[in-house]
């Protein structure tokens, strides 16, 4: 078994570690924390930033956290570096997200900030990282060691904002809850044999994979791409369900490909559906990834099933399958899955 491989099976114990962590009274005091913040009414703004797979998931927080009226902001780490820092005020609450807690982007953010001591929430996987230093309050991921393209990092910083979402809009989480979804990721590791193998046959001859997604489940849209990109060295690219009609639908053609993530409950189920049914009617191949059968009926269409039950939560256990397809085509491509040639884990320069 391969590094990469090794650590996207270790993902649901990292799941439940983190989350035991904010069962534990130090997690349990570092979610109520960051509550007392945001309520003592000295901020008028929440900003997530980061960079990468962080910048993915501060989109989700931002969308969790507008569905309940909290003025939140969701800004890539580099471009609030260079470009759109004067929107950082004394009166804004910033949570930085980095899974080392090196990212050249974010601690150069944090460095250039410091006359306005800003308030920082530093979200990271590594306990005595720079950010956990340099934050105000740091909120742990319980991940582990990884070394390759981020599997464990994902899905556990995934839980932590939603956890702290849950927790500024005054909910907890419940541990039943929590134990679903990790038992539909355990399925989705022990039954990958139903349907790696059709997958694999999708994704022969392809070089390039369009990845479409709404929402919060939008963070594992661009992780997925990002997975495609790093692990198999095929270009890849993100795009909201809306976006791909204004324009991009003309590239569909019988040498297109993309994965589309559409949770029953979404919202916008029936667009991506519709959607889904466009790109095979312009003879186009397509992987659905859903928790319901779309009951379409089509040789170019492979669908993933994946059980969850509320669409927040389908970040985490929809990417499992995908994870696991780019680590077998990487394999048949003879490239050591999720390692980096031209780059490095932790991105230390700009």
């Amino acid at each position: 078994m391969n590094k990469f491989l090794e650590e996207i099976q270790e993902q649901p114990e990292a799941l439940k570690q983190t989350f035991c962590y904010y069962r534990s009274e130090e997690g349990k005091k570092s979610l109520k924390t960051v509550c007392a913040l945001w309520k003592s009414g000295e901020y008028d703004r929440i900003v997530f930033t980061g960079m990468g797979s962080s910048y993915f998931i501060s989109q989700a927080a931002a969308t969790l956290l507008s569905a309940d009226s909290i003025p939140v902001f969701a800004v890539n780490a580099g471009e609030l570096l260079h470009f759109q820092h004067p929107a950082l005020t004394s009166r804004t609450l910033l949570v930085a997200i980095s899974q080392s807690g090196e990212s050249y982007e974010v601690i150069e953010l944090l460095k250039k900030q410091s006359y306005l001591q800003l308030t920082i929430i530093g979200i990271t996987n590594e306990a005595e990282s720079s950010l956990a230093r340099m934050a105000t309050c740091p909120l742990l991921c319980k991940a582990g060691k990884e070394d390759m393209t981020s599997t464990k990092t994902f899905v556990t910083t995934y839980l932590v904002i939603y956890l702290l979402a849950q927790a500024l809009k005054g909910n907890e989480v419940s541990e039943e809850v929590l134990n679903k979804v990790v038992k539909e990721v355990e399925r989705q590791l022990a039954e990958q044999e139903t349907y790696l193998s059709h997958s694999l046959s999708f994704l022969r001859g392809y070089r390039f994979i369009q990845v479409i997604g709404r929402g919060t489940v939008f963070a594992t849209v661009s992780q997925t791409a990002l997975m495609f990109m790093e692990a198999t060295k095929t270009p890849a690219s993100a795009l909201l369900g809306g976006e791909f009609r204004h324009g991009p639908l003309e590239m569909v053609n019988p040498d297109f490909l993309c994965i589309i993530y559409a949770h029953s409950q979404s919202g916008v189920y029936p667009q991506l559906v519709k959607l889904a049914l466009d790109v095979l009617n312009f003879k186009g191949k397509v992987i659905l990834v859903s928790d319901i059968a779309s009951g379409i009926e089509d040789g170019g269409l492979l669908e993933i099933n994946v059980c969850c039950e509320y669409s927040d939560w389908f970040a985490i256990p929809s990417i499992i399958p995908v994870q696991l397809m780019v680590n077998a085509w990487a394999e048949e491509m003879n490239l050591v899955p999720g390692s980096f040639t031209h780059g490095a884990k932790v991105t230390a320069i700009e």
